[in-house]
């Protein structure tokens, strides 16, 4: 004998029970707004070069800076685009190129205080490290005062670009 296991039908459909959800969302939203509004992203501005663009000429009889910080593996080059090598700065592993780059810019700074823009050129293989912090060196100066340390603002319009390549017997004997 076969028993055939039939399904008991019942007119009205089972009911939904949502209060645990409901429950849920009435402590997880708030708490989501409430988080959304500390946390925050912080995004550094650059400004690449367009290809070909030349930089239209000044109206005044002194020549504007245009000045350039090439980063390279072993040295850090502070430049004047029409002038040419104004400091070259060998890198100290211990951070110390650094400080001597931020000294050489707050003078660059004092004698062109309007001057908002440097050109951050790179070679190939530096690391992300050594750009954030030689970005956060062209943006600001820590300046010790008697009340304490205040942060300058150096050069906070920054272009990135390649570091032009250079054969290096050429360059140490030029430097001599």
């Amino acid at each position: 004998m076969k028993r055939r296991w039939r399904k008991q039908h019942t007119g009205a459909p089972a009911e939904v029970n949502i209060t645990a959800f409901m429950n849920l969302m009435v402590i997880l939203v708030p708490f989501l707004l409430i988080t959304a509004v500390f946390s925050r992203i912080t995004v550094l501005d650059l400004n690449l070069p367009a290809p070909g663009s030349a930089q239209p000429l000044s109206a005044r009889d002194e020549p504007e800076l245009q000045l350039e910080i090439t980063v390279r593996e072993e040295a850090i080059e502070i430049g004047d685009r029409k002038r040419g090598l104004l400091k070259f700065i060998p890198v100290a592993s211990d951070g110390s190129h650094l400080v001597k780059v931020s000294t050489m810019l707050q003078s660059i700074k004092a004698r062109y205080p309007d001057k908002q823009d440097v050109t951050l050129l790179l070679e190939s293989d530096i690391t992300y490290e050594r750009v954030v912090e030689m970005m956060d060196t062209l943006r600001v100066a820590r300046v010790e005062q008697e009340d304490g340390a205040v942060f300058a603002e150096l050069f906070p319009a920054i272009s990135i670009g390649d570091a032009p390549v250079v054969d290096l017997r050429t360059a140490k004997r030029n430097r001599k």
